[in-house]
C-alpha cells in the first residue's frame, strides 16, 4: 500500500509540473525540469523532459545502436547515431554524462547528407574502462534529442 501511495504521489507531482510548464507558454522541445520529493523520510529526484514533435525542423535521432552493446576486451567497440533536422543537426558524444576526451584509441566519424547526419564512435582496442553509458546528443537551433547506449564488456571470446 505504501509503494502504491508513492507512485500515485509521483504521478500527481509530475502532472502538476506538466500543467505548470504547459501554462507558461506551452511545451517546447527539450524543456527540462527537476522534481524533488521527500516521501517516507527518503529523498527522490526525477528528471522531467517534455518535448513537442510539432516542429519538424528540430533535431531528432532517427536511428542508432541498440540500448545495450556488449564488446569483447581488446576488440573494437562501435556506436552509431543518425539524426535529422533543418538545419542539419550536429552530433556530440558523452560518456557517463562527461565529454569524451580524445585518446589514441577513440575515433569519431561523420557523414552529412542533406538534413541528415550519421555519426560513428569507434574505440579500438576497447578496455574495461570503456564500459559505461554513452549518449549521442543531436542538436540544432530548434531543439535537442539524446539517445543513450550502455556499453558492457565481455570476457568471452
Amino acid at each position: 500500500m505504501h509503494s502504491e501511495y508513492r507512485i500515485y504521489l509521483l504521478f500527481l507531482v509530475l502532472f502538476i509540473c506538466f500543467v505548470d510548464i504547459q501554462s507558461r507558454g506551452g511545451l517546447r522541445r527539450g524543456g527540462k525540469g527537476k522534481v524533488k520529493s521527500k516521501i517516507g523520510g527518503g529523498k527522490n529526484e526525477f528528471s522531467l523532459i517534455l518535448s513537442s514533435l510539432a516542429d519538424n525542423r528540430s533535431a531528432r535521432i532517427v536511428s542508432g545502436s541498440h540500448y545495450i552493446q556488449v564488446y569483447k576486451l581488446g576488440f573494437k567497440l562501435i556506436l552509431k547515431c543518425k539524426a535529422q533536422g533543418d538545419p542539419r543537426p550536429t552530433i556530440t558524444w558523452h560518456k557517463d554524462n562527461c565529454d569524451i576526451q580524445p585518446k589514441y584509441n577513440v575515433h569519431f566519424s561523420e557523414k552529412p547528407a542533406n538534413n541528415f547526419i550519421s555519426s560513428k564512435l569507434e574505440i579500438e582496442p576497447a578496455m574495461i574502462g570503456d564500459q559505461g553509458v554513452y549518449t549521442c546528443v543531436a542538436n540544432n537551433r530548434y531543439g535537442t534529442m539524446t539517445k543513450s547506449i550502455k556499453a558492457e564488456y565481455s570476457l568471452e571470446h
